[in-house]
C-alpha cells in the first residue's frame, strides 16, 4: 500500500449466480468504473497496494470471488466452475448498476472470469488488463491438477499474524512478494479464532475445488469472438507464460506485454509497476 494511505472500503453484499453471496469492496474514487478481479486463493483486497494510484482516475471496485474472502463458500465443488464466477461479475455489474462498457483488470483466474463475463454478455467490458489468464486448449487441462493437490496439503491455521507472515515469506512463491502484498493477503484473508490464532478464509479444500473447476472449457477456442480491447500481460518466469503466448494469437484486439524478472504473481511481486501499467492501458 502506498505509504501513509489507509484504505477503508465499504463492503457491499451482492447475490451472485445461483444465489451465492458475493462480497464487493467499494473504494470510491473519481472517473469511469474499474473492477478488479483477484487470483485464486487470495481476495479482493489483495489489490490494495495498487488501489491508491487508481483512485484519482477511476471509481474502483474489487470483489471476493466465491469461496474467497468474505463471499459465500459453498461446500459442493460444482459451485466453483469458473464460468459461474464470470456470471457473478455480471451480477455485481447489474446489482450495482455499473452500466456497460466498464473497465476491468484481473489476475490469473480473475482475468479468466472477466473473459467469461464478456463472453456471456458482449459489450459489458470495453477494455481490460488481463494478467496471466488461465485460459488454454482443453488438452492442457487433462489429468490430476497439481495445484489442487498442493492446496489440500496447505496449512490453514496459524498461531498469530506474525507466524503466518513468517511462514509464507520463507518459501515460494510468496517469498518473492512485495511486503505490502503479503501484509494485505494475511490481514484481510484470515479470521481470528477464539484461541487467539488465525485461520485462512479460503481454506485449502475450497482453493482446490476452485482449481479443479476451471480450465477445461471452450473459452480458449472462442477468444477471437471477444471485441473488447485487451492488454495481455505475462512475465519472464511465469509458469503460465506459454498460455499467454497462445492467447495472444487468439484475441482479436490485443496489446502484449512481457514483464521481466517476475513470476506468475506479477501484481504481488511488482505492484507499483503493474499499477502504472494498468493506468496507461485504461486511461
Amino acid at each position: 500500500m502506498s505509504k501513509g494511505i489507509e484504505l477503508n472500503p465499504a463492503s457491499i453484499r451482492v447475490t451472485g449466480h445461483a444465489g451465492v453471496g458475493i462480497n464487493v469492496w467499494d473504494y470510491g474514487g473519481e472517473g469511469p468504473v474499474l473492477v478488479l478481479a483477484h487470483c485464486t486463493g487470495t481476495h479482493g483486497r489483495i489489490w490494495e497496494p495498487l488501489v491508491p494510484k487508481f483512485l484519482p482516475h477511476f471509481r474502483v471496485y474489487a470483489y471476493d470471488s466465491r469461496g474467497h474472502g468474505d463471499s459465500d463458500k459453498p461446500r459442493d465443488p460444482k459451485f466453483y466452475r469458473w464460468n459461474d464466477s464470470g456470471m457473478d461479475l455480471l451480477a455485481i455489474i447489474d446489482e450495482l448498476r455499473l452500466g456497460e462498457g466498464i473497465l476491468a483488470a484481473g489476475h490469473s483466474a480473475g482475468a479468466t472470469h472477466i473473459c467469461h463475463a464478456e463472453m456471456n454478455r458482449p459489450g459489458t467490458i470495453s477494455r481490460a488488463v488481463l494478467i496471466d489468464p488461465i485460459i488454454g486448449p482443453q488438452k492442457a487441462f487433462g489429468g490430476p491438477n497439481p495445484l489442487a493437490e498442493q492446496s489440500r496439503r496447505r496449512l490453514n491455521d496459524f498461531e498469530s499474524h506474525e507466524a503466518a507472515i513468517q511462514r509464507f515469506a520463507s518459501k515460494p512463491p510468496m517469498d518473492a512478494w512485495d511486503p505490502a502484498a503479503l501484509e494485505v493477503y494475511i490481514k484481510f484473508g484470515t479470521v481470528e479464532r477464539e484461541d487467539g490464532g488465525i485461520s485462512l478464509k479460503c481454506r485449502g479444500e475450497i482453493e482446490a475445488a476452485v482449481y479443479e473447476g476451471g480450465g477445461a472449457t471452450d473459452l480458449f477456442e472462442r477468444l477471437g469472438e471477444l471485441r473488447l480491447h485487451v492488454t495481455l500481460v505475462t512475465a519472464e518466469y511465469s509458469n503460465t507464460r506459454s498460455l499467454a503466448e497462445l492467447q495472444r494469437e487468439r484475441f482479436s484486439n490485443v496489446d502484449f506485454i512481457m514483464i521481466e524478472e517476475s513470476g506468475h504473481f506479477i501484481p504481488q511481486e511488482k505492484p507499483d509497476e503493474i499499477a502504472t501499467l494498468i493506468l496507461r492501458a485504461l486511461k
